[in-house]
């Protein structure tokens, strides 16, 4: 043992021991005259009791610190510069803490080696016990999920709201952490859990393999009834125009069996088609149920301002926000929620159309249709029966399982069919809510007599047009004649999106038939 001052540490800690104990035997002696003193007699057992028991206290303090010729620390203690000090209790409980928070799409580290990183690699020994702080940054609705180790947080929405994780390291390997809101991880809320050296021993957790069970629906039909368009506007003068739109979370059949959880305007797919007319005040009056787990917004393409509305209406649950706006262009437009993430809520169904007539208004017909179509992302593929839920990983890779009209599988078709007659024209206004696929609007047996590209409204319409390509986020207005009967199939000409993934619907017309256009027989009788 190397000597300090000319003395070797041994002899340092007996000589600190010796004054010690010096001075422990002086308190000794002054309680033996306090007893002395006492006018209470105390028993000899007693004295004794008392002698001894401070001595004990005095050399067990020292205790871990005695040795031969190395020293050693006893239990709670360790050594530091020569002398036997406490064990911090983070040392003696191998805890080690992260706090991070919870903003604009990301984790933010906060403290230490993690402060102000973007979705930082937590780093743990093998064994060690986690504490993991989740600090709401704004309000949303956020959490932490750590699959591998089966622990989340409770879900906050509140700004400043705290929650937190406790649980062993006790896999080594690379894992993820993420908020586990449909949407949050594609969007970005994602990070590295590193325990040891990061060889993963065992496989982390992938996708669920077993659907779970349908759940008990909130409305008998989720899909917006195609002939809910309102009535032409006759007017020629300038109006303000009062809408009334509210964000509803709820679940719903997207084919028999087979639940969904829908986000929605007015609780169907699309949401309501709003008509005005250019020049027209527009007052959006936007409400978001109490229920919702959500804060939700909604952005009109027909607004020419900062984000279409989205900032003026972003709502949290069980408030109410308004805005007005002058409808400036004539023509048919998407409106939707772009709320972080955008894509998750759009696919979810929050999507819809408003009308702004023009000036001149379009030829008259004898039915107009609200037709929109989208893509839903989930683990499972169309008729698996349960409960389907949103697949963050199938919507990044932009790999729909569901394209649909009006958000149910096979819409229009059975007892949903769209009836008509011969002769009828019927216009149809249709829209892409996407978020990701462009539709090849087609109907089968028929040819669009005129078609409105773009949802311009301005200009002449083209004509005779079998297929119409409309982009995510945009609309099309087409009028269309029949002229014989026939069953008259819609679908995106894609036509996997048709016959597997459910872009279906039918118009039944009924009525005479005219052998002229067309004979089944091939005119041989």
């Amino acid at each position: 043992m190397a000597p300090i001052n000319g003395l070797n540490l041994r002899q340092i800690i007996y000589t600190r021991v010796h004054i010690v104990s010096i001075r422990y035997v002086s308190y000794v002696n002054v309680l033996l005259i306090e007893m002395k003193e006492n006018k209470k007699e105390m028993s000899l057992n007693r004295k004794k009791s008392v002698v001894l028991t401070a001595l004990l206290v005095a050399f067990t303090a020292f205790a871990g610190c005695l040795g031969d010729d190395e020293v050693s620390c006893g239990e709670g203690t360790e050594l530091v510069d020569g002398e036997c000090v406490p064990i911090a209790d983070d040392k003696e409980s191998n805890t080690v803490t992260f706090t991070l928070i919870g903003k604009d799409m990301s984790f933010i580290g906060d403290g230490e080696d993690i402060d102000g990183i973007i979705n930082p690699d937590l780093s743990v020994p093998l064994g060690s016990k986690v504490v993991i702080n989740l600090v709401m940054g704004e309000a949303n609705l956020h959490d932490i999920t750590l699959d591998e180790f089966d622990v989340a947080t409770e879900q906050l929405y509140e700004e400043g709201s705290m929650a937190s994780v406790t649980f062993t390291a006790d896999m080594e390997g690379t894992f993820a952490y993420y908020c586990s809101v449909p949407g949050h991880r594609a969007g970005g809320m994602e990070g590295k859990f590193i325990v040891g050296d990061g060889k993963n021993t065992v496989d982390p957790v992938g996708s669920i393999e077993n659907i779970g069970p349908a759940l008990a629906v909130d409305t008998d039909n989720i899909a917006r009834d195609p002939m809910l368009v309102p009535e032409p506007i006759e007017r020629t003068e300038s109006a303000i125009v009062h809408i009334y739109m509210e964000a509803v979370e709820l679940t719903a059949e997207i084919e028999p069996g087979t639940t969904f959880t829908y986000w929605t305007y007015n609780g169907t797919v699309p949401g309501p088609m709003f008509r005005a007319r250019v020049g027209d005040t527009v007052v959006v009056h936007f409400s978001n149920r109490a229920e919702s787990m959500m804060t939700h917004n909604v952005d009109f393409h027909a607004v020419t301002a900062q984000g279409g509305g989205a900032a003026a209406t972003s709502t949290a649950p069980g408030t109410t926000s308004t805005f007005s706006f002058k409808a400036m262009h004539a023509g048919l437009f998407v409106y939707h929620c772009a709320t972080p993430d955008v894509p998750t809520h759009i696919s979810k169904g929050m999507y819809g159309m408003i009308l702004i007539d023009p000036e001149t208004p379009l030829p008259t017909v004898d039915k107009e249709l609200y037709l929109m179509q989208g893509d839903i992302y989930t683990k499972w593929r169309p008729g698996t029966v349960g409960h389907q839920e949103f697949d963050d990983e199938a919507l990044f890779d932009e790999n729909p399982t569901y394209v649909v009209f009006n958000g149910k599988f096979a819409s229009f078709t059975g007892n949903n069919t769209i009836k008509a007659e011969v002769g009828d024209t019927i216009r149809i206004y249709f829209g892409v809510g996407g978020p990701n696929t462009i539709s090849s609007f087609h109907l089968i047996g028929e040819i669009f007599d005129n078609v409105y590209n773009l949802a311009g409204l301005e200009n002449p319409p083209l004509e005779s047009i079998q297929t119409v390509l409309v982009p995510p986020g945009g609309a099309v207005v087409v009028d269309v004649t029949f002229d014989v009967p026939a069953n008259y199939i819609l679908v995106d000409h894609a036509l996997t999106r048709t016959f597997q993934k459910g872009a279906v619907g039918i118009i039944e017309v009924t009525g005479d038939e005219n052998k002229e256009i067309y004979d089944e027989d091939g005119g041989q009788n």
